[in-house]
Order: C-alpha cells, then structure tokens, then sequence
C-alpha cells in the first residue's frame, strides 16, 4: 500500500512539474524546479533547501502575498492614524503624475 502511495506522488510530482505551462509554452516555475531536481539528485537534500523554498514560493506566492498583506496594512495603520501615506502607482498614474510608456492609462 504504501509503495503505492509513494508511486502515486512521484508521477504527480512528475506530472505537475512536466514544464508545459496552462498555454503551451514553459511553465513559469519550471527553470526553478529544473534547479532543485538536479540538486536533488546530487544527493544532499539539505543543501537544497533554499531551492526547494524558491520553488513553492514561485508556485504559490506565500512570501509576497504576506509582504503586499504587511504592506496594506501598515498603509491603512497611518491612514487611520492621520500621517502621512505616500500615493499608490494607481494613483498617481489616475492624477497624471505617473507617466506610464505604452499604456492608456490616464
């Protein structure tokens, strides 16, 4: 059963990370997980730590979801608080301030 099991996340594991994107082309994350398989199969598996961190932070995004969130959120802090906030790029390119090259933005 359990050989099973194991059999069942390898080609998973394989399949997800075929390198063919949802559009045909390479998918984003597979240079990166290219880097951590032939980590791997050199046979020290703690040196590859950070790879294998890059890897699921390129597939799920966690790191930067938590940074924008930590960001938001000191934002809305001095808001509430009446100091001073910096514009967003959303809203200077809306005044005119920002100049965006190729966009309609306005």
């Amino acid at each position: 059963k359990n050989i099973f099991r194991a059999a069942q996340a390898l080609q998973s594991c394989c399949e997800m990370s075929s390198g063919w994107g949802s559009r045909g082309q390479m998918g984003r994350c597979f240079p990166v997980y290219q880097e951590f398989s032939d980590c791997v199969a050199l046979g020290d598996k703690s040196a590859c730590a950070e790879l294998r961190d890059d890897y699921y932070e390129c597939l799920h995004h966690n790191k930067e979801i938590k940074r924008v969130n930590a960001i938001n959120l000191e934002r809305e802090r001095k808001i509430k608080e009446g100091l001073p906030v910096p514009t967003s790029l959303t809203e200077d390119a809306k005044s005119g301030e920002l100049k965006l090259p190729f966009t309609k933005a306005q």
